[in-house]
């Protein structure tokens, strides 16, 4: 797997502002951005990027496992891990790429 070559910019004050933004934005990508403060906050918008690369991943596995009659429901499990990942990345205040999936936010700049 190719390492980020991506330079994330954000403030400590980015992080201190946005932490609870960039963790909820794992449940429902959409309320980040819905607001704009939040837009302009570098480090929300990273984890935003990454949460809608799970939801694309979630969306497979939904099709895989109907096509497959549930046996693609083992795609769940990394998909919920990829989800913990992120969420825990964002409490410390990191901006680490998921692991195989980050990297697609980063290729198709989902977030402006």
């Amino acid at each position: 797997m190719a390492e980020s070559t991506r330079q994330v910019n954000f403030t400590q004050e980015d992080v201190n502002n946005g932490k609870t933004m960039a963790i909820i934005s794992y449940l429902i990508f959409f309320i980040p951005l819905l607001m704009d403060d939040m837009k302009r906050n570098n480090f929300v918008m990273y984890h935003t990027e990454q949460s809608i690369v799970l939801l694309i991943v979630n969306i497979l596995a939904g099709i895989v496992g109907t096509i497959t009659c549930g046996i693609g429901f083992i795609l769940y499990i990394p998909w919920i891990v990829f989800l913990i990942m992120g969420m825990m990345n964002a409490s410390k205040g990191e901006c680490k790429p998921l692991p195989l999936v980050g990297q697609f936010g980063e290729k198709f700049n989902l977030v402006k």
